[in-house]
């Protein structure tokens, strides 16, 4: 529980980070990283084990071209708000004149806001000389990528990365708020955060279950094969010995948390019934304690993960994305119709044959999103990141997904993307209801605005949720090509 509760904070602090930075460079204040550049150095140290990096313009003032660097073991970072390739451009064509290849054997260009899907190679090859090498793939990263890093190490490694990501979200904050007076506001930008109405109770209660004999039921009643990972893992297979088929559930400390009432609904069969108890979410979601939020943000994944099942989109066992799957066996294309300023429709799973042999399926491409939960300014939303996920049988992921992910995302540009994040919306907003008929305790509202002020704006109303300025199609046999 520890683990997953760093892991969830940790990516509710690297998102509100990422999307305060893209606030600040909307606004054209691309100096965020000057504020930045030391408070990245522990992260960095951690992630690469570099102990001896340190800020070159505390040797140097405006050390030219790089702001961090390793002398020991070689490496050096260009600290960037700034996403398009003339930057980096800009940053490889200083390291070269300098001649900083005699003493850094690497060079990272890490942006503070989301990269580019893809950058020229060909561009940043033409700058260099067989004295050093640059690949962009691998050398211009953002705070995903470190995101991704951390993940690879020990707990309490995580922890103390985490503290610092918290330091660096409160240094944003206050650059934010000391440069917010002199902006100007004329335009507003649509964020990734949809609104989120929060149910008005959560119900827990002690579990009554025996993990052994739960173990030898599931062996015998459910053909269950292995062993039990984790005590959610008891948990389910009790619920569907019981026949209750619901995911709209967290356990945690041997208690049972739903949005349901688990007084009445079958939730009861495994828990002690003199223990339900009937919350408030405001003791949770405004409560002091970590552990308090945490089950909050992991219930409402949960009970987005319910709702979803309804309408076919499933989330991956270990990775924990959304990705659309067949509406019915056999099915090889499936869009989904959706109605903003005009209607439209968008391909979100597809089989792809093989061409040298047009039997064979090459893969199974899926519309795939992430969710989490986040507060800012005292209301509650779902950042969305949408992706594809390949599977090479319309459910476990292909040994090449990250080649044709990768190729996919050559494809796309920013507005691509943008209308994926408005599309995921609609259909988050327009799910409830989909378990049966009946209503959802989570409701999915607009996106979110901001002004270049940094002031919260005007949602979006539904009608402005739409592809209309995007063909689907269009793209669909882009890829396809």
């Amino acid at each position: 529980m520890r683990q997953l509760n760093v892991e969830n904070e940790l990516r509710d602090v690297v998102s509100r980070i990422i999307l305060q930075v893209e606030l600040a460079t909307a606004q054209g204040r691309t100096d965020i990283n000057l504020a930045l550049e030391d408070a990245f150095i522990p992260i960095l140290k951690s992630v690469f084990n570099l102990p001896h990096l340190i800020n070159l313009n505390r040797k140097q003032k405006n050390f030219p071209g790089i702001d961090l660097g390793d002398d020991y073991d070689r490496i050096a970072f260009q600290v960037t708000s700034t996403t398009a390739l003339e930057k980096v451009k800009s940053t490889v064509t200083q390291f070269m004149s300098r001649s900083y290849y005699n003493t850094f054997d690497e060079l990272y260009v890490l942006m503070l806001g989301r990269k580019q899907a893809t950058y020229s190679q060909s561009a940043v090859d033409a700058l260099l000389t067989s004295d050093f090498s640059f690949d962009c793939k691998k050398h211009i990263i953002d705070l995903g990528d470190i995101l991704r890093m951390v993940g690879g190490l020990r707990l309490a490694a995580q922890e103390r990365v985490l503290t610092e990501f918290k330091h660096i979200l409160g240094e944003v904050d206050a650059f934010n708020s000391i440069r917010a007076e002199t902006i100007e506001a004329p335009t507003a930008i649509t964020t990734n955060l949809q609104q989120i109405k929060l149910p008005n109770a959560i119900y827990v209660a002690e579990l009554t279950i025996n993990d052994k004999e739960v173990i030898a039921r599931a062996k015998q009643e459910l053909n269950y094969r292995g062993y039990a990972k984790s005590r959610k893992s008891v948990v389910k297979m009790a619920l569907l010995l019981n026949d209750v088929l619901t995911d709209a559930w967290i356990c945690y400390d041997n208690k049972l948390f739903s949005f349901i009432d688990i007084q009445a609904s079958d939730l009861i069969s495994i828990v002690d019934e003199g223990t339900i108890e009937r919350l408030d979410v405001a003791d949770l979601a405004d409560s002091d304690e970590v552990d308090n939020v945490n089950i909050l943000k992991q219930l409402l994944w949960a009970e987005t993960r319910q709702m979803l099942k309804g309408r076919n989109v499933r989330s991956h066992p270990k990775d924990g994305f959304f990705f659309f799957v067949p509406d019915e066996d056999g099915q090889e294309l499936r869009k989904e119709s959706w109605v903003g300023k005009a209607s439209a429709s968008r391909t979100v799973y597809a089989v792809k044959y093989q061409k040298k042999d047009p039997e064979k399926v090459l893969y199974h491409q899926h519309l795939s999103f992430d969710v989490t939960f986040s507060k800012l300014g005292g209301e509650w939303f779902a950042q969305i990141v949408p992706s594809w996920y390949y599977s090479y049988d319309g459910f476990n992921r292909s040994y090449w997904h990250e080649k044709y992910l990768s190729k996919q995302k050559r494809l796309e540009l920013n507005l691509s993307v943008r209308n994926a994040v408005r599309f995921v919306a609609f259909f988050l907003a327009n799910s409830s209801g989909a378990d049966g008929g009946e209503e959802m305790p989570l409701e999915f509202g607009s996106l979110l605005q901001f002004d270049v002020g940094g002031e919260a704006d005007e949602t979006l109303d539904e009608g402005d949720v739409s592809l209309a300025d995007y063909d689907d199609d269009a793209t669909d046999e882009e890829v396809a090509a």
